[in-house]
């Protein structure tokens, strides 16, 4: 049936539906492949903190050897300057860059992951990556900062970590929509015009209660920024203390005991599909070599953090399977147990200021450690969890 009996046929209406069902189509198709495409996907630009990180980071990457990345746990939990400061107590000269990212998920990182790689720093050597799993949630899709990351292949990866998980359907669809929004909101383009209305680069954002006050301070802090510098931050321990701490006292009592109850088991199935993103990860950086003149290791971190507040089974299931050779693991609350208590805290999941310096001063101890076992060719024949030691 050639076009022009076909329209004869065809009442017009319908032929213009179609038409429309084409054109829309095709606006869709070509706007998404321009904005993938477009030169301003590659150097965030306003959004807040991530912004300043890695503008600040491009224009110094030759003076590091070493990255933290990972969300609000490394964000406020890992201190550059202590970690350099111990390690040169250790006869070991260091520089250090925290790249955490508030409410980053594992999809999050690895993007975040290849634009740092493709910097090619000179002198990195180690990145230690903090890797949750279950923070899909989107709080505010429509904000730059989740749209910005929210590539097809990463959107994608996001719905299959969504599907498999055991959370209920209603937090299943919720997370589906939220993940979806920021897609749809970056492959048209959308996100580009909020930069009209969003708070410039010099002007940080808010997370909650949380609010970073000063951005000369993090980025002195190469990166850093401590819970008790927030705005709001005595509020902040108030509501943990007033509302959040006796059941966080009860979740540590059963960590320190092995007794949990059924709502702490894994939300994840035992090879879960982050599994593969993990070690995509640990993939891309065991080949940066190849693209650059240094060899950078991957070592994967677990901050101290109950397991009933953060799921970390699909990074002792890399591990176990041998996908991670390297991890520094301090969830156990009776291995670290100062790192537990309440003055230590800024709530059940961060660490406050003290107690990010002794866990900052901790890690750089552990890292001394692990790098004189690779110095005499031990650590590399019998890799060691410290959780497990």
């Amino acid at each position: 049936m050639n076009v022009e009996i076909w329209k004869k046929v065809v009442p017009r209406p319908v032929v213009m539906f179609f038409y429309s069902i084409i054109f829309m189509l095709a606006l869709i198709s070509t706007a998404g492949l321009i904005n993938t495409v477009l030169p301003s996907y590659e150097t965030p630009q306003n959004i807040g903190d991530i912004s300043m990180k890695f503008q600040y980071f491009a224009q110094h990457k030759d003076d590091y050897d070493v990255i933290f990345f990972g969300s609000s746990t490394t964000y406020q939990g890992v201190i550059p300057k202590v970690f350099d400061e111990s390690m040169a107590a250790n006869g070991k000269n260091i520089r250090s860059f925290n790249f955490g990212i508030m409410g980053a998920n594992v999809a999050e990182m690895d993007f975040y992951l290849q634009k740092v790689l493709a910097l090619k720093p000179a002198k990195l050597k180690w990145i230690f990556l903090d890797c949750l799993i279950n923070l899909f949630l989107e709080n505010a899709p429509s904000s730059p900062k989740n749209v910005y990351w929210h590539t097809p292949l990463k959107t994608i990866e996001n719905f299959h970590l969504i599907a498999e998980s055991t959370y209920s359907l209603k937090d299943k669809i919720s997370g589906h929509y939220g993940n979806l929004i920021s897609f749809i909101y970056r492959w048209l383009g959308i996100g580009y015009f909020s930069n009209f209305w969003q708070q410039k680069a010099d002007t940080l954002p808010s997370y909650g209660l949380q609010q970073i006050v000063s951005g000369d301070k993090l980025l002195q802090e190469a990166g850093y920024y401590s819970m008790d510098w927030m705005k709001n931050s005595e509020q902040w321990k108030k509501t943990f203390q007033e509302n959040y701490f006796k059941a966080y006292q009860r979740r540590l009592e059963q960590a320190k005991s092995g007794v949990f109850e059924q709502d702490n088991l894994s939300t994840y199935p035992l090879n879960s599909y982050a599994i593969k993103i993990l070690k995509n990860m640990v993939d891309r950086i065991d080949s940066y070599d190849k693209t650059s003149k240094n060899k950078v290791v991957p070592i994967f971190l677990i901050p101290p953090i109950l397991d009933s507040d953060a799921d970390h089974s699909s990074i002792m299931r890399a591990y176990d399977l041998g996908y991670i050779s390297t991890l520094f693991a301090f969830n156990n609350p009776n291995t670290f147990a100062t790192l537990y208590e309440l003055d230590r805290r800024a709530d059940g999941r961060h660490l406050n200021h003290q107690g990010a310096q002794e866990f900052t001063r901790a890690l750089a101890t552990e890292f001394s450690e692990h790098l004189k076992l690779s110095q005499n060719e031990i650590y590399n024949q019998s890799p060691i969890s410290i959780s497990q030691k």
